[in-house]
């Protein structure tokens, strides 16, 4: 099962990071982590460090979790992209670096899914969807899935 959680929400006394534990260790009581999402938001714009921050949580989380790095893939989206007036596109360079820093990572190309044009932060459902599917065609080939073309 590929996992993924989002942050942001939470509350009471536990982390967010213990929160990304918990979820994890109860996603594998239905199945297997075969890899990581993370869609950078709008924070850290322009943080040089981020791959470094990023690497450090993956690595905890793997320990953590008792998984092989080279077996379970960090797949991360970039944020709205220049094309569509992003307003944190700058960010996109930085994040292009994480396979980089993290060997078995994939970066997930944002150019062309449209953005909403009251804040151009978020994309349109359509381009959630487009971005979506990136995410399928960069995963499947690493689960050992053929890609056959269009849908």
């Amino acid at each position: 099962m590929l996992w993924t959680v989002k942050y942001g929400g939470l509350s009471g006394c536990r982390s967010t990071y213990q929160y990304l534990v918990d979820m994890a260790k109860l996603a594998r009581k239905d199945g297997v982590i075969k890899g990581m999402l993370l869609h950078q938001g709008e924070s850290n714009t322009g943080d040089k460090q981020w791959p470094d921050k990023v690497k450090g949580i993956y690595e905890n989380l793997t320990q953590d979790l008792n998984l092989k790095p080279e077996k379970v893939p960090l797949l991360a989206g970039e944020v709205v992209n220049a094309d569509e007036n992003g307003a944190c596109a700058s960010m996109n360079k930085i994040i292009d670096e994480l396979p980089k820093t993290i060997p078995n990572s994939h970066v997930i190309s944002s150019a062309g899914c449209a953005a909403r044009p009251p804040d151009h932060l978020h994309f349109t459902p359509a381009g959630y969807r487009e971005l979506g599917k990136r995410y399928a065609e960069t995963m499947l080939p690493l689960l050992g899935y053929k890609n056959t073309g269009p849908e």
